[in-house]
């Protein structure tokens, strides 16, 4: 049997149907799509939290930089005041060098330590605090971050819609004084905050949102007391605490920054570590939409931070 090969061009073509075309549209399409770049995660900001004594210290700053920067550390969140006393002190020697270094800066300002006990607030008593707030400004901070604008975890007990006007009053007050400096302004809110609807110390995220550009969620795991499922799963409780807080400010342009914990206090439920304790809330962290974390210890000691970030995240 003779076999005749039959050359393509000698076979007449079928001329191509619109869905034919728009078929290899589509997937050429699809295989260009795979090999295009995917635009990198920004840069998360990773902070330390500094108290007052030592955001003063020149040798402390320089020493956090030198040991931090390597490991990606690139924020500072500096007591503006010392404790108990608002009247503004930072060496300016200590933004200077940050700046150099190329840190973002954070000024925290304690509005009503342990929250506030009674209504009204005597006027004196506010102008001394918006007057840290107004010097904390102009000295070359990038952001104002408010603490403990609240009321307490009991008495008194003032109707909520009182505790929420008063908040509101401060942040509106303190909002223009930021504008008009063009600093970002910033809050500090429970953790369980982000859990909750209405909260008896008068934090409710969706108020917070309407004057800040960033809310940070104190999402320590150890402060859960009772719920022994997030006091021992550090990274999973700092996972769900910064998911809700993003859900509640979509479409806000509102920023979820959580600060993390950096402290021995109540680890013993997780049966880790602190470095892997810090460990497991970076990842968790980072692993979000996120701006990024503060690492808070109230000493002002990072050596657990800088242990968890020289291991694979």
């Amino acid at each position: 049997m003779i076999m005749t090969r039959f050359h393509s061009a000698s076979m007449p073509r079928k001329p191509a149907t619109p869905f034919t075309a728009l078929a290899f549209l589509f997937l050429f399409s699809l295989a260009c799509a795979s090999t295009l770049p995917r635009a990198p995660k920004a840069v998360p900001l990773r902070g330390l939290y500094v108290p007052n004594p030592q955001a003063n210290r020149i040798a402390y700053i320089k020493e956090i930089i030198a040991r931090g920067k390597p490991f990606g550390v690139n924020m500072l969140v500096l007591d503006a005041h010392p404790f108990m006393m608002h009247v503004y002190r930072i060496n300016p020697e200590v933004i200077d060098l940050c700046k150099k270094e190329g840190f973002y800066l954070a000024a925290r300002v304690v509005c009503f330590q342990n929250g506030l006990a009674s209504l009204p607030v005597p006027e004196e008593k506010l102008d001394r605090l918006f007057k840290v707030i107004e010097s904390a400004a102009e000295a070359g901070f990038d952001e104002i971050q408010l603490d403990y604008i609240r009321f307490p975890d009991g008495p008194p007990y003032y109707s909520l819609a009182k505790k929420y006007e008063f908040i509101d009053s401060i942040l509106t007050r303190a909002k223009a004084m930021t504008d008009r400096r063009k600093k970002i302004l910033s809050a500090d809110l429970f953790g369980r905050v982000v859990f909750n609807r209405d909260d008896i110390i008068g934090q409710k995220v969706e108020l917070f949102a309407r004057h800040v550009g960033v809310i940070y969620p104190m999402l320590y795991p150890s402060h859960f007391s009772g719920d022994t499922r997030r006091l021992s799963n550090p990274g999973e409780t700092v996972l769900e605490g910064t998911r809700n807080g993003i859900s509640r400010v979509k479409g806000s342009g509102v920023k979820i920054h959580p600060f993390i914990q950096a402290f021995p206090y109540n680890i013993q439920w997780a049966r880790v570590p602190l470095a892997e304790y810090v460990r497991l809330q970076v990842i968790a962290v980072e692993s979000t939409e996120s701006r990024g974390w503060v690492a808070w210890n109230p000493k002002g000691d990072y050596e657990a931070v800088f242990a968890a970030l020289s291991q694979p995240q």
